[in-house]
């Protein structure tokens, strides 16, 4: 597995994503696993070698609220007062979006990280799913050594740097009231505030 600093990796990164290959990468979360929500064959990848359950869905990290409108997923506009951050949104898809078919879901979790260098790597890319780099029922990696461990020979890329220490707060916006999924980096309480939304 090939390690590279957060400085020079854009590029590479970059180039393994379209090539439908997955990458370990530092995130304002977690070390998690980068590979296109638009490939079909890096999503069944990332399942296999994390050895996932399939129910569990993937949460797809998106550089602006636009890229998200563009591909059929329903985005309230007032997100934007809440992104960048370690966030994530369960929202509708239109019945067009791509991700109906990848994913066979009518729904999708987002997330706009607070992260600039991930941000420019989706701008030049697709769209990417980041699950924590582990096997199902393994502690998360928290560097590039122990994404070693884990993957190598299924991940040829890993970005050093370091990651947030917290999961993303996950939130359902699919029925009538915001729902909390898992309590994370932000509290629900702060999210409710700034959204001025009532609990």
């Amino acid at each position: 597995m090939k390690r590279i600093k957060k400085s020079e990796c854009v590029e590479e990164v970059v180039s393994e994503i379209l090539s439908g290959n997955l990458v370990c990468f530092p995130t304002d979360t977690l070390y998690g696993i980068l590979g296109s929500a638009l490939r079909k064959d890096a999503v069944e990848k990332v399942y296999r070698i994390k050895d996932r359950d399939r129910k569990k869905p993937l949460i797809v990290l998106f550089d602006s609220i636009k890229k998200a409108l563009d591909l059929g997923v329903k985005v309230p506009g007032n997100l934007s007062k809440l992104y960048p951050a370690p966030v994530t949104f369960v929202l509708p898809l239109e019945p067009e979006s791509p991700f109906r078919q990848i994913f066979q879901r009518d729904n999708l979790a987002i997330r706009i990280p607070d992260d600039e260098t991930l941000r420019k790597i989706i701008s030049l890319s697709h769209p990417v799913f980041a699950p924590s780099a582990n096997p199902q029922g393994k502690s998360p990696a928290e560097n590039c050594r122990e994404c070693y461990a884990y993957f190598d020979g299924e991940i040829t890329l890993c970005v050093e740097g370091k990651p947030g220490n917290k999961p993303s707060t996950i939130v359902s916006l699919t029925e009538e009231r915001p729902k909390l999924l898992r309590e994370g980096a932000v509290p629900f309480e702060k999210i409710l505030e700034v959204m001025s939304w009532k609990d």
